[in-house]
């Protein structure tokens, strides 16, 4: 099952959000996720106000420990900062990453994607052309 949501904050409107609830990743780590790639790569504009973690549990259905979970990594990560009273902000300059870009993690991810995929009778190839039909969507976001 797939759950969507939009988070404000997005400079096209509101950014989609996209969790497999059936997937083998937490829910969590690809909340972190597509909210890291949102910011880093510029989705989400430096300044703007993130959703409270209140209405994104309830958008996605997921609990609110969840996202207070991922809002408190992306804090401690210096990607966004919560301001009392006010709410929750993608932070205007950035702290340098605490953990750089992890090949090995990545690939791992991906090889267990890949296994629930080829566990579901589809060949290397067709898992391949997913994999690729993937990769040419997310370079049209």
């Amino acid at each position: 099952m797939k759950r969507n949501n939009r988070l404000r904050g997005h400079k096209g409107g509101a950014l989609r959000l996209n969790l497999d609830l059936k997937s083998e990743i937490p829910i969590y780590v690809q909340l972190k996720g597509q909210l890291r790639y949102a910011i880093q790569s510029g989705l989400l504009e430096p300044g703007s106000q993130l959703s409270t973690m209140r209405e994104l549990a309830v958008e996605l259905g997921i609990d609110a420990n969840t996202v207070a979970r991922v809002y408190r990594e992306l804090e401690d990560e210096g990607l966004i900062e919560r301001q009392q009273g006010r709410g929750t902000f993608v932070r205007r300059e950035m702290m340098p990453p605490v953990e750089p870009f992890d090949r090995a993690q990545a690939e791992a991810v991906l090889s267990s994607a890949a296994d629930l995929l080829k566990g579901m009778n589809l060949t290397r190839a067709e898992v391949a052309n997913l994999l690729r039909d993937f990769a040419d969507r997310l370079e049209k976001e």
